[in-house]
């Protein structure tokens, strides 16, 4: 079987492992696979939209490698181009649909009921997903694939319930990176990114993890680790085969295992001896930890700080972290050397202008080397994406948004949308520039969100001069300020 994946998110630093896992097992089952991404056709342009340039790479895809299946990682943001290309695959090449990643996940109810979809695969794909393949070679379907969910030559769905999760990741086969040319794994700052483990226990209400562990709390162990050997043996392939320079553990919660984490660190350098980046929480990092990283070649650290208000923060988001904490974190990572980078989000319900401005302040305390500020965004799933959904806050389509840094879709009686549009875009500008240059900032910041809708105009024109306003203003933040880069093994 000849399996076109497709993935709909903007490639820059980390590429698509989840796809990269599926894809591996399918051609360890003896098929063939390839991928299309969007990367290459997000730019707009003036008369034209990137759905539409998608669309025609697309068809130009299946007409050039003949796919028997067509697998979506589907993600909400990216919702409508993807039922787009679904239908495209289905009725005018008539090659079988299937649905996997986040979004058939959470709503397999919804994504098994668009009519350009014939399977769904309810969890994790090395396994299901091949099996369905087979079935799908013999020409009998999958009515008994645990995990994949489908419909009848009449149309009727029949579900098959939840797929186990993987319990030994070191069964599965590396991913499959041969899907992309060797520069994804040379990434500016990341070089390649690499899984060591699946699984976050911290049930924050903006994220989808909470309803993921619900979801398969009856399905095998939610936190699994890979062996070090393993992840060593991975890392070791990708040096040789794509010379990468770096690599960024991906890992929601690196130092989730402190011991884990410690071995790991003891035994890189010697093994590994390149520069590598990790993320994880304030209250899982301190002084022996952070010594252990720099000394086995950590350069940066990114920790999430999400709000400088602690009600925010903690009442809220639910991420149970003390500001004390946070300050203590980001001291030992850049007494031991490390760079840091932090992540934050404004918009939430609650917020206002005091609040962003507590955020603003606790990175100017904490002095990040880089930064990222994100507009919430209520996903399906999530706690409080429910929560903005019974309270009729979503204005915007979600399906329609491209990014969680210039689009606004949750009304808050507080704050206007352009307002955090303009917020958003100097961030950086406040944290690291001195007070006295503030009210200078505020009135670019103004300029800016006159000009920048909170939504996406669907004039393509319009569209393609607030893109451009938007990277100007983001293309300046490389003049503020700022550690440059210099990875090196110390």
């Amino acid at each position: 079987m000849k399996v076109l994946f497709v993935y709909p998110g903007y490639i820059v630093r980390e590429v698509p492992l989840n796809v990269m896992y599926v894809s591996a097992a399918v051609e360890a089952a003896g098929h063939e696979s390839r991928l299309f991404h969007f990367s290459p056709y997000k730019e707009l342009s003036w008369t034209k939209e990137a759905a539409e340039r998608i669309e025609e790479a697309f068809l130009e895809e299946v007409k050039s490698f003949k796919p028997d299946a067509a697998a979506f990682s589907v993600m909400v943001q990216d919702y409508n181009i993807t039922k787009r290309l679904s239908g495209i695959s289905k009725n005018r090449f008539k090659v079988p649909v299937v649905w996997g990643g986040i979004q058939p996940i959470l709503e397999p109810e919804r994504s098994i009921g668009e009519p350009e979809v014939d399977y769904i695969c309810t969890g994790e794909g090395e396994r299901a997903f091949p099996e369905l393949l087979k079935r799908l070679e013999r020409g009998n379907g999958s009515m008994e694939v645990t995990g994949i969910w489908g419909k009848d030559p009449h149309g009727r769905i029949y579900r098959n319930g939840r797929p186990q999760l993987v319990d030994d990741l070191d069964e599965l086969p590396f991913p499959n990176r041969s899907l992309l040319e060797p520069e994804y794994y040379r990434a500016e700052l990341t070089g390649a990114n690499i899984l060591t483990a699946r699984g976050c226990p911290f049930p924050c209400s903006f994220c989808q993890n909470k309803a993921l562990m619900e979801i398969f709390k009856d399905k095998g162990r939610f936190i699994r680790y890979r062996s070090i050997e393993n992840v060593f043996r991975e890392m070791e392939e990708v040096i040789e085969k794509y010379q990468a320079p770096s690599f960024y553990l991906s890992d929601e919660m690196f130092t989730l295992n402190r011991e884990r984490a410690m071995e790991f660190c003891e035994r890189y350098r010697s093994r590994i001896g390149k520069p590598f980046m990790i993320q994880t929480r304030a209250d899982y990092m301190d002084r022996r930890l952070a010594r252990a990283l720099s000394e086995a070649g950590c350069f940066m650290v990114n920790l999430a700080i999400e709000s400088g208000n602690e009600r925010i923060r903690n009442a809220v988001l639910k991420k149970n972290i003390p500001t004390e904490k946070i300050l203590e974190a980001y001291e030992a990572v850049r007494d031991h050397g490390m760079m840091t980078n932090s992540f934050n989000m404004i918009g939430v319900p609650g917020e206002t202008l005091g609040t962003i401005r507590e955020t603003i302040e606790i990175n100017r305390r904490i002095k990040p080397d880089r930064i990222l500020c994100s507009i919430f965004m209520p996903l399906p799933g999530t706690e409080l994406g429910d929560y903005c959904k019974s309270r009729d806050l979503i204005t915007g389509d979600i399906t329609e948004t491209t990014n969680y840094y210039s689009q606004v879709v949750v009304k808050n009686p507080d704050l206007s949308p352009r307002t955090l549009i303009g917020y958003q875009g100097f961030f950086d500008w406040f944290v690291l520039l001195p007070r006295w240059s503030h009210g200078f900032i505020h009135i670019l910041r103004g300029i800016y969100q006159g000009l920048v809708s909170p939504t996406i105009p669907k004039s393509p024109v319009k569209r393609k001069f607030r893109e451009m306003i938007v990277e100007a203003v983001y293309q300046l933040k490389r003049f503020l300020p700022r550690k440059t880069f210099h990875a090196k093994v110390r």
